[in-house]
C-alpha cells in the first residue's frame, strides 16, 4: 500500500521563464515571492522548498497570507548554534502551527567559512551528523548542554516567566530533509534525515541511490521516506508540453549551456553510477552510450540537441534549469518531467510504487504562473497527503539535563 504523496513547490527570488539566462530573468520583486507562496497554499500543495538571504526572516512574514503551506527552509550545519537553531524552529513552529521543515545542505568551501566553519570536505557529514543529532535532542528537551567534538555548550539558564511550558508544535523535532549521492551522503542520509532526497533522473540509478540510504538507516533502526527534486513542464497535451521545452532549450542557446556545463564540470561533480568524484572538461567529456555521446558531440559542434534528444526516459528530461547546468550525462543534475497532466501524473506514480518515493519537490518557470498550472492540471489527478499541521499536545515543563555529553 502506498503513501499519499507530498507535492512541494519552489520559491525563489530568481524567477522567470528561463532565469539562469539573463534574457529569462525578471527584477527581483518581495511581492512576487510573496503571490508564489500564496498561489501554491491555495493550489493544494503540501509545501514549498525556500531559498533566500534570510528565509527564517523572509518566510515568516508569509505565515499569516498562507494556511497549510510547510516552508522547506535550507540549513548549513553549524550556521547557527545548534540551541539557537532550536528556538528559531520552536518559535516557526509556534507562530504558524507546525509548518516548518529543514534541507540540510552541507555547504562548499566558499560558503561555509562565511559562518566560521572551517572542516574540510571529508569531515563536513560527520559534522552535520552531530549537528542535527544534537538539534533533535535539544528540541525535545532530552539534553541542556553538549560536549562533543565540533559542538560544546554548557545548558540554559532556568526558564523565567511566562516561558516556562516549552510547547512541542512538531512532536518530536522539526523535521530535517536532505540529499547526499556521495557514500558519505548516503550514510550521512541513513543515519540522521527524516527525508531522502535526490535530484531526479533515470529510474534505475535513482534506485539503488534510495536503495542504499534505506538500508542504512535500517541498520540504524530506522525507517527513510524518499522523496525528488524535479523540474515540470505540465500542459493539456504532450505536444504543448513538448514544444515549450523545445522554446526553453532554444531560448537558453547553446553558448549558454556550453558555459554552464564547463562551471559545472570545474566544480567538480558525484558521479552518482561509477561512484566517484570526477574533475572533467568540456572536451574530455566521453559516454559509451550512443544517445549521449550523440549530444556531447553537438554541442561540441555548436549545435543543440533536439528536445527528444535529452529525453532519457519517458516523461523525463535532461533540460536547462535553474538548479545546474544541462545534464548531457544523465547523471542527476536536475531533471525534468514533461509532458501531458496524464502522462506526468502517470511518471509520478510509477515512481512512487517502484521507488518509494513519497514527496516531489517541483518547479516550473515561471514559478508563480506555473504553480496555477500545476495545481490545476496535475494536482487533480494524484492522490494527495492533505494533512493539516496539527499541534501537538502540550507536554509538561521539560527539566534540562546537566551538562553531559549525548549519546
Amino acid at each position: 500500500m502506498t503513501n499519499d504523496l507530498k507535492i512541494l513547490w519552489y520559491i525563489n527570488p530568481h524567477d522567470g521563464p528561463y532565469p539562469w539566462h539573463p534574457e529569462g530573468r525578471v527584477a527581483y520583486d518581495p511581492h512576487r515571492i510573496r503571490d508564489i507562496a500564496v498561489a501554491a497554499d491555495r493550489g493544494g500543495f503540501y509545501g514549498a522548498l525556500t531559498v533566500g538571504k534570510n528565509p527564517f526572516i523572509e518566510i515568516s512574514s508569509f505565515i499569516p497570507l498562507t494556511e497549510t503551506l510547510r516552508y522547506l527552509i535550507p540549513i548549513y550545519p553549524g550556521q547557527y548554534p545548534p540551541a539557537l537553531l532550536v528556538q528559531l524552529a520552536q518559535s516557526f513552529d509556534e507562530l504558524s502551527g507546525g509548518r516548518l521543515l529543514f534541507n540540510q545542505v552541507n555547504g562548499t568551501d566558499l560558503i561555509l567559512p562565511q559562518y566560521s566553519i572551517y572542516v574540510n570536505s571529508d569531515d563536513r557529514y560527520d559534522l552535520s551528523a552531530e549537528y542535527w543529532t544534537v538539534f533533535k535532542k535539544l528540541y525535545n528537551g532530552e539534553i541542556g548542554g553538549y560536549d562533543g567534538k565540533y559542538f560544546k555548550f554548557g545548558p540554559p539558564p532556568p526558564p523565567r516567566g511566562a516561558r516556562e511550558d516549552v510547547h512541542l508544535v512538531q512532536a518530536p523535532h522539526t523535521p530535517v530533509w536532505g540529499s547526499g549521492a556521495s557514500p558519505s551522503g548516503v550514510r550521512h542520509a541513513g543515519k540522521v534525515l527524516d527525508t531522502y532526497l535526490t535530484y531526479l533522473h533515470r529510474p534505475d540509478r535513482l534506485g539503488a541511490q534510495i536503495s542504499a540510504a534505506r538500508a542504512i538507516a535500517s541498520q540504524h533502526g530506522r525507517t527513510l521516506p524518499a522523496g525528488t527534486l524535479a523540474n515540470v513542464i505540465v500542459r493539456e497535451t504532450e505536444e504543448e508540453a513538448w514544444d515549450y521545452a523545445r522554446q526553453i532549450l532554444e531560448k537558453t542557446g547553446v553558448d549558454n549551456i556550453v558555459n554552464q556545463i564547463r562551471s559545472r564540470l570545474n566544480l567538480g561533480r558525484y558521479n552518482v553510477t561509477a561512484g566517484t568524484r570526477e574533475i572533467l572538461t568540456f572536451e574530455s567529456l566521453q559516454s559509451d552510450d550512443p544517445a549521449i555521446q550523440a549530444r556531447i558531440d553537438k554541442l561540441r559542434a555548436g549545435k543543440l540537441p533536439s528536445v527528444r534528444e535529452l529525453e532519457s526516459y519517458p516523461n523525463i528530461w535532461s533540460g536547462p534549469n535553474g538548479w545546474g547546468a544541462l545534464d548531457i550525462l544523465d547523471q542527476g543534475w536536475g531533471g525534468y518531467l514533461v509532458g501531458s497532466a496524464e502522462n506526468v501524473a502517470a511518471r509520478i506514480v510509477e515512481l512512487q510504487e517502484k521507488l518509494g518515493i513519497d514527496a516531489f519537490i517541483l518547479a516550473g518557470w515561471p514559478l508563480r504562473d506555473e504553480a496555477r498550472r500545476v495545481s490545476e492540471l496535475l494536482l487533480p489527478l494524484l492522490k494527495l497527503d492533505k494533512t493539516p499541521p496539527v499541534l501537538a499536545p502540550a507536554k509538561a515543563p521539560i527539566e534540562h539535563s546537566s551538562f553531559a555529553k549525548a549519546s
